[in-house]
């Protein structure tokens, strides 16, 4: 059985940009943007940068932190899901680095969290899921179908 609700996949712009360096990271400067005269100098980093061994934890952390400061619980069956429930208002949330699925029974209550992670994190709402992990999502009269 299906609650009919709606689920929105969103997208996060450079997660890892979104964590600041808590120890000092240097490195060699890319071939590609490498200073013609200063070829030898290193680049100190001040945020993550998609291939530092860290920066998927360190995401991790900053958004998981940020959600339990809006009431959500990581659930006990993985690392993953994030639940929200406060009366009758339930959400959920699903993590995979990047991007999110969200859905919940209050439409306005999802808007708002989408508002609030797009001023902490600059978010794109892709709208309903259709593809999501390698996984074709088909909504169907019974639910939702995944191949």
């Amino acid at each position: 059985m299906t609650r009919e609700w709606f689920i929105h996949q969103l997208d996060v712009y450079n997660a890892f940009l979104n964590v600041i360096l808590q120890e000092e990271v240097y490195m060699e400067q890319h071939p590609s943007f490498s200073h013609p005269t200063l070829s030898s100098h290193v680049c100190h980093l001040h945020k993550f940068i998609y291939g530092l061994k860290q920066a998927p934890r360190a995401w991790y952390t900053r958004l998981s932190d940020y959600l339990i400061s809006f009431g959500f619980y990581a659930s006990n069956t993985g690392t993953s899901p994030f639940i929200y429930s406060n009366g009758h208002d339930l959400i959920y949330l699903l993590v995979y680095v990047d991007d999110l699925l969200l859905t919940g029974n209050n439409s306005t209550l999802l808007r708002h969290l989408i508002t609030l992670l797009n001023s902490q994190f600059k978010i794109s709402d892709l709208g309903s899921v259709h593809y999501f992990l390698k996984i074709e999502v088909t909504k169907t009269a019974m639910g939702f179908m995944l191949s």
